[in-house]
C-alpha cells in the first residue's frame, strides 16, 4: 500500500518521503473517516468537537489556531455540529463581538461514542501496521519539528 524504501535511508529524495507521506496520510485519513462514518461524523468535525471539549467555551480564532483550519472551512465544520446539536454558538461574556463555541450534552455524549470508535480504529491500525511502524511515524514528527512548524503551532494532535 505505501512505497517501498531501499536500505539506503539517507540517500532517497526528499520528494518521495513527501510522496510517501502524502499517501501514508490520505490511508491514514481515509480509514478513520470509515470509522467515523458509523456516527454519521467526518474527521474534521471529531477534530473540531474534541478541541471544544477541551478548551471549554474557546472562540473561533483559539479553535482555527489550535486546529489549523482555515476560519471557512471552521465555520462549515461549526455549523455542520450545530445542526446536530453537538455545539452552540453564543458571544463572549467579555466582548460581545467574540463568538465562543460551546459543547452540548448530546455532543459529549456523541464525542464519546466518536472516541470509542477512534480508539477501535487506532487498536486495527496499530495491530495491521505494526506498533513498531507507528512509533516510527510519531517519532518523525517528533524529530521533524512539525508540532511548531513556520512559527505557528501546529494543527492539535488528538491522542487517544
Amino acid at each position: 500500500m505505501f512505497p517501498v524504501w531501499d536500505k539506503n535511508g539517507p540517500g532517497v529524495p526528499l520528494a518521495q518521503v513527501i510522496s510517501a507521506l502524502s499517501a501514508i496520510e490520505k490511508a491514514l485519513l481515509d480509514g478513520l473517516a470509515l470509522a467515523l462514518s458509523e456516527e454519521d461524523a467526518t474527521v474534521e468535525q471529531w477534530r473540531i468537537l474534541s478541541l471544544v471539549s477541551k478548551f471549554d467555551s474557546p472562540t473561533m480564532g483559539e479553535l482555527a489556531a489550535s486546529s489549523g483550519m482555515a476560519n471557512a472551512s471552521l465555520s462549515r465544520v461549526i455549523d455542520s455540529l450545530e445542526d446536530a446539536a453537538s455545539v452552540f454558538r453564543i458571544p463572549s461574556p467579555e466582548d460581545r463581538r467574540r463568538v465562543t463555541v460551546q459543547i452540548s450534552d448530546h455532543g459529549s455524549a456523541r464525542l464519546d461514542r466518536m472516541d470509542s470508535l477512534v480508539s477501535a480504529w487506532d487498536a486495527a491500525t496499530r495491530e495491521r501496521l505494526g506498533s513498531d511502524t507507528v512509533d516510527a511515524l510519531s517519532h518523525a514528527v517528533h524529530l521533524a519539528g512539525l508540532r511548531e512548524a513556520a512559527g505557528r503551532p501546529a494543527p492539535e494532535i488528538v491522542a487517544h
